[in-house]
């Protein structure tokens, strides 16, 4: 009788804490686009992803995934999401390698540790619970120097959201899936343009780290050394005028060449990837749809060049990266110039 009893009382248990953080996920107020793309990572095919892309919004609207594949036949997921912390990196990838242990893993470095307080729990509510979420959560926490109050409502959303009851739409407990394989659809980045002439980088200057920015670069690469990860860093070409961000970046580069890892500093080459300033951009910190086709053509071309990438394109079990990259094709179709049309084909 003991053990019937205890039997339902785990059974209860199970069932309860199920619907607690069930529900948590549900009330939690995140973007859609986030939810897309790191739950979405968890459901590719193992091992059939050539690297996986992570970082903050400056990596989707940089990096368009069903382009990549349509015209080189790559398959680089988009495991980011809007103000992701870059030093939650070796945690996504904790994770990512169960399924993609070969992958190579290019870590987007443009930001350091700027994105805290409110911006964590657009990475955290949007992450499957584990071990290893957990682990992750208390590093973010420690490293953002959160108060307990703070940190409580990271280990519990629903503490944040609970008010949201009224709120919720059927888009809350259900979530459309991404058609897309990453690619961004939101308007601005389709549509908008900012003229952001003007820029120029200064890649003399050189600005110390703080320390916990040089603790997190440190523990990062320390980990990438011990599992033996193939790592790429990356930084993106953003047109915001913080000079401090330009030497902080420059440092930052310094550091992990010094160490032996690979770094492709996409600032150096914007002539190269034939950026517009004054139409590639919709904000100082994000390239547009215009922008996005000229960096991933370059980034793709660079991986194939250099981590020698197949092309998989016509290949059977590579069907749903081909389907995602037809209806990508087909929403942007009116969105592009003339000449992006006949580049991807599209002209009629």
């Amino acid at each position: 009788m003991k053990t019937k009893k205890a039997i339902k009382v785990l059974v209860f248990l199970l069932i309860f804490l199920f619907g607690f953080f069930g529900c948590q996920t549900v009330l939690a107020d995140g973007d859609s686009k986030d939810y897309k793309r790191i739950n979405g990572f968890f459901d590719e095919r193992e091992n059939s992803l050539d690297a996986v892309f992570l970082g903050s919004s400056a990596t989707y609207a940089f990096w368009t995934p069903p382009v990549a594949f349509a015209e080189y036949g790559i398959t680089v997921y988009s495991f980011s999401n809007a103000a992701q912390p870059t030093f939650a990196a070796r945690y996504l990838i904790e994770d990512a390698r169960k399924t993609q242990p070969d992958a190579l893993y290019i870590i987007n470095i443009s930001h350091l540790l700027e994105n805290y307080g409110n911006h964590l729990h657009k990475l955290l509510v949007n992450y499957p619970n584990s071990i290893n979420k957990l682990e992750m959560t208390d590093y973010l926490c420690d490293m953002g120097g959160l108060s307990l109050s703070e940190r409580m409502e990271h280990y519990f959303p629903i503490i944040r959201f609970h008010e949201r009851w009224s709120e919720l739409t059927k888009e809350d407990f259900k979530p459309s899936e991404d058609k897309y394989k990453c690619g961004s659809t939101y308007t601005s980045f389709l549509s908008k343009t900012t003229d952001v002439s003007g820029l120029k980088y200064d890649f003399e200057t050189r600005a110390e780290l703080s320390e916990n920015d040089l603790r997190g670069l440190t523990e990062l690469m320390d980990y990438c050394e011990q599992t033996e990860v193939k790592v790429l860093f990356v930084i993106v070409p953003q047109a915001v005028s913080d000079k401090e961000r330009f030497a902080e970046q420059n440092t930052t580069a310094d550091i992990l060449t010094g160490r032996g890892f690979d770094v492709l500093d996409l600032r150096k080459h914007t002539e190269e990837i034939g950026l517009d300033l004054s139409a590639d951009y919709y904000n100082a910190k994000h390239t547009n749809l215009h922008g996005s086709l000229k960096i991933t053509d370059y980034i793709s071309r660079y991986l194939v060049e250099n981590y020698g990438f197949g092309d998989k394109r016509g290949q059977e079990e590579y069907s749903d990266w081909t389907e995602a990259s037809a209806k990508y094709y087909e929403k942007i179709s009116e969105y592009l110039t003339p000449a992006e049309s006949e580049r991807l084909g599209l002209q009629s």
